[in-house]
């Protein structure tokens, strides 16, 4: 059974879940095999009363429904949510609030999306922004799965033109990119990273592509490049642990 379009197959308990308590009407069609039958009453029933598909298949079916063999015994086949570019009208409503948000500059691995993402709906983020770019990862069934549901709990927004977006978003956040050339964490940390070194303003964090980091036009924009400083046996660590460490730091420090 191959996906219609605008779908896309939301895989394993903790992602279907969240999608069933956020968009559960987003929900086309789910498959569950007999270990999770039982943890799928409510969303059954909601699906029967409004004529859905939903039903106990094996593992071979499972993975035929979903692409893949990491479906964790449960598929469900959903609307693909649309990937708009923010407004001013958002921007503005994102610096009113105060929290960070997240701009991706070409992450191209879509587990390290998906970690980034969860990392981030753990933390309280609400947005990620993604360039439409080739070498860029969108939401699909992968970051989904990594993601552990947090796809319904933040926002990814994809605009056409970057380098543009962060020249805007700069007039009311504070652009702070992730670098191997930065300078360390700490020096920001000990200043404040939302404090007078950064003119109060809330923060926009910046991560690059896993092999060429973020690209030269964009780390030009920002307000400040940091590296995560460690030991002298590895030169960096892999973007989703650089940037749980970077928005961290950036909710701690008021």
């Amino acid at each position: 059974m191959s996906l219609r379009r605008n779908e896309q197959a939301v895989c394993g308990l903790a992602a279907v879940s969240a999608l069933y308590a956020k968009r559960p009407e987003a929900i086309r069609r789910l498959f569950f095999d007999e270990a999770k039958a039982r943890m799928c009453g409510s969303m059954s029933r909601y699906l029967a009363k409004r004529k859905k598909i939903y039903r106990q298949v094996e593992a071979a079916e499972l993975e035929k429904v979903s692409g893949t063999v990491h479906h964790g015994g449960i598929v469900a086949i959903a609307d693909t949510p649309a990937r708009l570019a923010p407004t001013e009208e958002e921007v503005s409503k994102w610096s009113l609030d105060g929290r960070p948000v997240l701009l991706l500059d070409r992450i191209g691995n879509a587990h390290n999306l998906g970690a980034i993402v969860r990392t981030a709906a753990f933390f309280g983020l609400r947005h990620v922004v993604i360039p439409e770019h080739p070498l860029q990862a969108m939401p699909g069934e992968a970051a989904y799965r990594i993601a552990e549901g947090g796809l319904e709990y933040v926002t990814v927004w994809c605009v056409r033109e970057f380098v543009p977006f962060c020249q805007f978003i700069r007039r009311t956040f504070a652009l702070v990119g992730a670098s191997l050339t930065g300078e360390p964490l700490e020096s920001l940390t000990r200043a404040g990273l939302n404090g007078k070194l950064l003119s109060g303003r809330p923060t926009a964090l910046v991560l690059g592509n896993e092999e060429d980091g973020i690209a030269p036009e964009v780390a030009a924009v920002c307000n400040r490049l940091v590296r995560v400083a460690g030991g002298e046996k590895m030169q960096s660590l892999n973007v989703s642990a650089a940037a749980a460490i970077l928005i961290a730091t950036a909710v701690s420090v008021k």
